[in-house]
């Protein structure tokens, strides 16, 4: 896996392309950084930086690496095939699906907060965000599924 020499791996995809196992590396490596660096936004500023903070960012990294190596695995791991092709056009699906989950979520809790007009804020502490972690997990179940479902279709 090249992280700096763009002209080796250019050597590399000409050559000879890249196995499914060197494929997930750089999907895995791509998620990771995409995680980190979108949690990382959270804290610059950040108003308040406490327990729940950092749980939710340790959550908003794991579920997608964690979810991403359980598709791996699901579509065969190394010796799977068509692995990204897969992966990113079941997840761009899942996750069209997963939005219109969260944003009818949304409307109901933005009524409450309206309705309760700052006597209690549905927004802040835990709750939303453990409701957030909890339904993102269950978008990367339901990619895994799938892509175990591809994978075992085109098996038989």
């Amino acid at each position: 896996m090249y992280f700096w020499k763009l002209d080796l791996l250019k050597k590399q995809l000409i050559a000879q392309g890249l196995t499914e196992a060197q494929m997930f590396s750089y999907m895995l490596v791509y998620v990771i950084f995409s995680a980190i660096a979108v949690e990382l936004m959270a804290y610059f500023p950040h108003e308040s930086v406490d327990g729940w903070t950092y749980l939710t960012t340790i959550l908003n990294v794991l579920i997608p690496v964690v979810g991403t190596m359980m598709a791996f695995r699901a579509n065969g791991g190394a010796s799977g095939s068509q692995f990204l092709a897969r992966y990113i056009s079941i997840s761009l699906i899942s996750s069209i699906r997963y939005l219109v989950l969260v944003i009818s979520m949304m409307v109901p809790l933005t009524i409450v907060a309206i309705v309760l007009q700052g006597a209690f804020d549905v927004f802040s502490g835990p709750v939303p965000d453990l409701l957030f972690a909890t339904t993102y997990a269950f978008l990367y179940l339901y990619i895994v599924k799938h892509v175990r479902e591809v994978a075992a279709a085109q098996a038989i």
